[in-house]
C-alpha cells in the first residue's frame, strides 16, 4: 500500500470514531426548535408571538408596557442596502424650448458682374442654375428682394422670413 492510501484510511477511521463517540455520549444540551415568524400564517390564522419580557433574579417583574413589541422608535421602512445603486448623477430635467424661428435659405444665385450706365440704375448680373439673370435695386428673384447695394456687397430680403442675407461682390474682377 502506498502512503496516500494509509492517510485516507486513517482519516476514515478517525471520522468513524468521532461519530460513534458523539452518538454514545449523552449531553444534556437543550434542543432549539424553530418557531414561526411573527405575522406568519399557520392554518389560516395569523401567529402573534407573546410579548417578550426580561427578568432579573431577585427583581420585581417589569410592567407590561415594557414589552419589546411596544417600540415606537422602530423605522417604518427599512432602506435596502443591497438594492440597485448608480454612481451616475441624476439626469437634469429637460426644459421645454420653443422651436427656433425659421431662417432664410442660402442664396440660390451667385454674382457674375455688374453693368453701370451713367444716369441709370446699376444692373447686377447674377447666375442661377447656369442661367444669367439681371437684377436692379427693388427687383424680386426666387423669394428674395434686392433692398441695398454698396461697392462691397448686395443685401437681399427674404420675403417668407424677413431675414436679410448679404452677398459679397468686392472680390469680383468684372465691373
Amino acid at each position: 500500500m502506498n502512503r496516500r492510501s494509509l492517510l485516507l484510511g486513517g482519516g476514515l477511521l478517525v471520522t468513524i470514531a468521532l461519530t460513534a463517540w458523539t452518538l454514545a455520549t449523552d449531553d444534556n444540551a437543550e434542543v432549539v426548535q424553530a418557531s414561526a415568524r411573527p405575522g406568519a400564517r399557520a392554518g389560516g390564522a395569523t401567529i402573534k408571538p407573546a410579548p417578550a419580557t426580561a427578568t432579573v433574579a431577585g427583581a420585581a417583574s417589569p410592567p407590561a408596557s415594557a414589552s419589546l413589541d411596544a417600540r415606537s422608535s422602530a423605522p417604518e421602512k427599512i432602506h435596502n442596502v443591497f438594492g440597485e445603486y448608480s454612481y451616475q448623477p441624476a439626469p437634469r430635467p429637460v426644459l421645454a424650448q420653443a422651436a427656433p424661428a425659421p431662417h432664410a435659405p442660402p442664396l440660390p444665385f451667385v454674382f457674375s458682374g455688374r453693368l453701370m450706365i451713367p444716369g441709370r440704375a446699376t444692373i447686377y448680373l447674377l447666375t442661377e442654375n447656369n442661367a444669367p439673370v439681371e437684377v436692379h435695386l427693388g427687383s424680386d428673384l426666387a423669394g428674395f428682394k434686392l433692398v441695398e447695394e454698396s461697392p462691397q456687397q448686395l443685401v437681399f430680403l427674404h420675403a417668407a422670413t424677413g431675414d436679410r442675407v448679404s452677398m459679397s461682390i468686392a472680390s469680383a474682377a468684372i465691373n
